[in-house]
């Protein structure tokens, strides 16, 4: 008799930790799913996109200060006016 309560203790216990298991399961799977689609609503861009973005700006920076620098020493030479239509 202790036996056969032993094995129902045992059976409702492994029943309960399988549960669990799918229950735990499921909830990975739906909080996965909702982080997945609240960064998709943020436009979150990965690293790699980030990396060559900042790469690009800073290219872009360089190239306008050396436009500016070529500017300035054409304006000091007399090349180019700051006034539009006196060429």
């Amino acid at each position: 008799m202790q036996h056969k309560i032993a094995d129902d203790i045992a059976a409702a216990i492994g029943d309960t930790i399988a549960r669990l298991g799918t229950v735990k399961e499921d909830v990975d799977k739906q909080v996965r799913a909702i982080v997945a689609n609240t960064l998709d609503r943020l436009d979150i861009v990965t690293r790699d996109e980030f990396d060559v973005q900042q790469e690009l700006v800073s290219r872009l920076a360089a190239r306008v200060t050396a436009l500016e620098n070529r500017l300035t020493t054409l304006e000091a030479e007399g090349g180019v006016t700051d006034e539009p239509g006196e060429d």
